[in-house]
């Protein structure tokens, strides 16, 4: 669930903000009046933040093109082009290639209506870091961008360099194998 911390990260100016986090609690309070008076109502749920990924709630009238068993009919992207951009954007940041690197990040921000960035270096890794972190909010890669970036333990609460980088390989795997496969350090 998206939290304080990370609506917070997003500039003002920045649309992507709204699309992609709903601020509930607000949103609840500014509706207070809908439904004659009766306003509306939500249901807390597991390790409630006050956010929602906007992304993907349900809407009244969606077309049911979904699985039922998931919580929407939404279909499942796999790979968003503004992803593939911010990939390009690393890769070329990591190969030396800073004006390479700023034009990827500039196309995904000048689509959200934002400032190219202009900075170089260390502050030209971070502000892609931060990119994909506010493009791609509640799309499941922060995990895996943060331990890529060697950042996960001080970002992640509980995360343990050397262990959590690999998740651990299940028991019935391993027996299938004969016990030829040894068990992921820390499992």
């Amino acid at each position: 669930m998206p939290t304080q911390e990370t609506y917070d990260l997003y500039d003002e100016n920045d649309v992507r903000r709204d699309f992609g986090i709903l601020n509930i609690e607000q949103w609840a309070a500014d509706n207070s009046g809908y439904n004659g008076g009766a306003g509306v109502s939500y249901t807390e749920g597991y390790e409630h933040t006050g956010f929602f990924n906007r992304k993907y709630i349900p809407r009244q009238g969606d077309a049911n093109i979904g699985d039922q068993n998931l919580t929407n009919p939404n279909n499942y992207r796999s790979i968003r082009f503004a992803d593939v951009l911010l990939m390009a954007a690393e890769a070329h940041h990591e190969n030396g290639n800073d004006a390479s690197a700023q034009s990827y990040v500039n196309r995904v921000r000048a689509r959200a209506g934002l400032p190219a960035i202009t900075t170089t270096g260390g502050d030209l890794g971070d502000a892609i870091y931060l990119e994909r972190r506010l493009e791609l909010v509640g799309e499941g890669h922060q995990f895996f961008d943060a331990v890529r970036k060697g950042k996960a333990a001080q970002e992640i609460n509980g995360f343990q360099n050397g262990k959590h980088e690999v998740f651990p390989i299940p028991e019935i795997e391993i027996q299938l194998t004969g016990n030829r496969w040894a068990q992921n350090p820390g499992y």
